[in-house]
């Protein structure tokens, strides 16, 4: 056990370097903020009920910037390294270091879930939302369980892709729908209700409860949803995992 949590942190230790001195790793975090702040600026303030249309900026910014950080940078920044330490045959090395696949995942993972947690609480105040009207506890557990799920689907891009180029044009469509949803709610209705049911549906609703002054509540749907993807994600995982291996280019 000793062993193990001493490889996992020579790992993780060595992600973290690799990420800090890597600026386009970091750069759709930082770029989400930045977005939600300009547009925030730009935007009218619309509140619900203005117009006839239940529509708040704030909610609106948040969940785009929620979606925008954690769809794009969590499964660009889990299935990246991947695919590149692929290219370059340096997971064979790893691998035959002794470095076992758990002990890769989890101290890779570690470093990416403290990035996309950080910009998320972040995101908060950039996007108009009062920090003391959210429920901490609530929106950190959401936001995790939606982090991890997109993290997950990078490591199944990261492992089915061969090269870097591979995984940009696996990941593109599902960043491209994921990144719509909040844009497709607030214009179609009957596509809104289809969407409720993805986890980037969750985070919009989440959003908006909390920049119209709701108190978020739980409810089976959305913990269902958010427990089911991360369920199926893993099973992907799994099965890909098992069946490609991970140091195979």
């Amino acid at each position: 056990m000793k062993q193990s949590f001493r490889k996992t942190n020579a790992v993780l230790q060595l992600r973290l370097k690799l990420i800090l001195s890597n600026m386009s790793i970091l750069f759709t975090p930082i770029f989400s903020i930045g977005f939600v702040i300009i547009m925030g600026s730009l935007m009218p303030d619309v509140v619900a009920g203005e117009a006839g249309a239940p529509f708040s900026t704030s909610g609106f910014l948040l969940s785009f910037g929620l979606i925008f950080n954690i769809a794009i940078a969590g499964i660009s920044m889990s299935s990246s390294p991947i695919a590149e330490e692929k290219e370059k045959h340096t997971l064979r090395v790893l691998m035959t270091s002794s470095v076992k696949g758990g002990e890769y995942f989890i101290g890779s993972m570690i470093p990416t879930l403290l990035i996309l947690l950080t910009t998320n609480i972040l995101l908060v105040p950039a996007s108009g939302v009062n920090f003391g009207d959210i429920p901490l506890l609530t929106y950190l557990v959401i936001t995790t369980l939606a982090s991890l799920i997109s993290i997950v689907i990078g490591y199944i891009i990261g492992i089915y892709a061969k090269n870097q180029a591979q995984a940009s044009l696996v990941s593109t469509p599902i960043l491209l729908i994921l990144t719509s949803t909040p844009v497709l709610r607030a214009f179609n209705e009957d596509l809104a209700e289809i969407l409720n049911y993805t986890y980037g549906g969750v985070l919009a609703n989440l959003a908006e409860s909390l920049s119209l002054n709701h108190a978020y509540q739980w409810n089976v749907t959305d913990t269902s949803v958010l427990l089911g993807s991360l369920c199926i994600s893993l099973v992907i995982f799994i099965y890909i995992y098992k069946k490609n291996g991970l140091d195979q280019a």
